[in-house]
């Protein structure tokens, strides 16, 4: 097994041969998306992500397509893509189930991310997926790791949010400065951060074994 930082042109993400056959407990799915791994995650894009997706064809077919989810929520600074979540399952078995697993926040069996189709996985490009999802690692892959490559793979994680989180204020700032926001100017804030300079984190690839 081996878990590769694979670098893209905006973004970096970590990569496993072992999540195309999931066993892990959070894969466990009880909504009509079986295979749909970890993919229970509503993502949230920020500015910085938004501003990436502003900068290319690819991108903006991307945001139209989160922008076209039907629960998808617009907030001022930034885009919140919720999923389906079977409520009724969920308080079905848990009225009916006792589950030993180590799993306390049992409606992520219910839950199913927007962008995820059965057998062919996530439909957002890399580049333009929330770092949640492209920083994520198991418990079950971490236990075939050495505490230092576990680390060291946290440390480039932490290193590239403390950047993006950076790139978010530094946005917010600018549209607060022209009293603008996505919630209440949506086309003007893409023209805005199509102009703005893209600042772009570069890290080394790493192949962690």
């Amino acid at each position: 097994m081996e878990i590769k930082i694979k670098e893209y042109k905006y973004s970096f993400c970590y990569s496993s041969d072992k999540c195309h056959k999931c066993n892990s407990v959070i894969g466990r799915s009880l909504t009509k998306v079986k295979d749909r791994g970890c993919c229970f995650y509503f993502p949230k894009f920020n500015l910085y992500d938004i501003q990436k997706m502003s900068k290319s064809e690819e991108g903006l077919k991307t945001l139209k397509k989160i922008l076209e989810n039907k629960n998808t929520e617009i907030y001022h600074y930034y885009i919140w893509a919720k999923g389906e979540f079977d409520e009724e399952g969920y308080k079905k078995y848990k009225n009916e189930n006792e589950d030993e697993n180590s799993i306390k926040d049992k409606t992520i069996f219910f839950k199913t991310c927007p962008f995820v189709v059965e057998g062919k996985g996530c439909t957002i490009p890399i580049d333009f997926r929330s770092n949640v999802c492209n920083f994520f690692i198991c418990d079950e892959i971490k236990q075939t790791m050495s505490k230092e490559k576990a680390d060291e793979l946290e440390e480039e994680a932490l290193n590239f949010y403390r950047f993006y989180e950076r790139e978010n204020i530094s946005l917010e700032e600018l549209l607060e400065e022209k009293k603008i926001s996505l919630k209440d100017n949506f086309k003007e804030v893409i023209e805005v951060l199509k102009k703005e300079p893209l600042n772009i984190y570069k890290e080394e690839i790493l192949l962690v074994k």
